[in-house]
């Protein structure tokens, strides 16, 4: 799977620090022994900038961290300074979608819940459009949001697992003509038949169901014990960290027991719904 310019700053961070506290050092001492202020450390080890190469392999030896590990890392470092694919189109993205697109590219496993309408990795280029104009979006800005979502959908061509649970709404939900749905409910199916895709809805029967809640999509990873939760509101977007938990919300590990519960409770094949 391609690193993301984004997570590999977030991963190359994570090493970092754990290798500074594997050193016994503190970022006092880090800094001191460089020359440098703390704050770049803290800075460097929180990943909110890249960090250059040079810089890597210095505190590398530092750590004594060598061999092939160092040469990830060094890689790792590289990549973080690369401009992602999306950032021609940052000027139509708020920081927590492009943080986002970091997650969905950079993840092994993507857990999506949607409510309303289907989700923009399995839209078709027709019903997205159709979409953005019922939102009132104009159309140069329109054409530009279908393009980000159709780019989006390569990640359906990677190895990472997909599941996919939509409420019944979001496929009864008229959006565009008639045709636009129709041609939206083959590709559901066409899409549900990839061995690293599942899409399941849940029926109008099954009620207000207790699991029924607003959209998120919950990220894992390859190389990390962390869960990232992507919630989406009527006027915001927020993530949520399993590392970072925040006071009086859901953790992302809530949601993945939600979404575990709804898949082997009520959700259904989506071809049921069409039969």
């Amino acid at each position: 799977m391609a690193e993301n310019p984004m997570y590999s700053r977030q991963r190359l961070a994570r090493r970092l620090r754990k290798g500074r506290e594997d050193s016994g050092l503190t970022q006092q001492q880090v800094a001191e022994a460089f020359g440098w202020s703390p704050s770049k450390v803290i800075r460097l080890e929180g990943g909110t900038k890249p960090v250059s190469v040079p810089d890597t392999m210095v505190l590398l030896a530092k750590y004594e961290i060598a061999g092939e590990e160092a040469e990830q890392l060094i890689e790792l470092a590289k990549v973080a300074r690369q401009p992602s694919w999306y950032a021609s189109y940052r000027e139509i993205m708020s920081p927590e979608f492009e943080a986002y697109l970091a997650y969905e590219e950079s993840a092994s496993i993507i857990r999506d819940f949607s409510r309303n309408v289907v989700p923009g990795l399995l839209q078709t280029e027709e019903y997205a459009d159709a979409l953005f104009e019922a939102f009132g979006v104009r159309e140069a800005t329109r054409e530009m949001r279908v393009e980000l979502r159709l780019k989006r959908q390569k990640v359906l061509d990677t190895d990472a697992q997909l599941y996919f649970i939509l409420d019944e709404a979001a496929l009864r939900r008229q959006v565009g003509s008639d045709t636009i749905m129709r041609h939206q409910h083959e590709a559901l199916v066409r899409v549900n038949e990839r061995p690293n895709v599942t899409v399941l809805y849940v029926p109008f029967r099954a009620g207000i169901y207790p699991l029924f809640r607003s959209p998120y999509v919950i990220f894992e990873f390859p190389d990390s014990d962390d869960l990232v939760t992507y919630l989406e509101k009527p006027e915001t977007e927020e993530l949520l960290s399993e590392k970072t938990p925040k006071s009086g919300q859901q953790s992302p590990s809530d949601y993945l027991d939600a979404f575990w519960k709804l898949e082997h409770s009520l959700a259904s094949d989506v071809a049921q719904a069409f039969a």
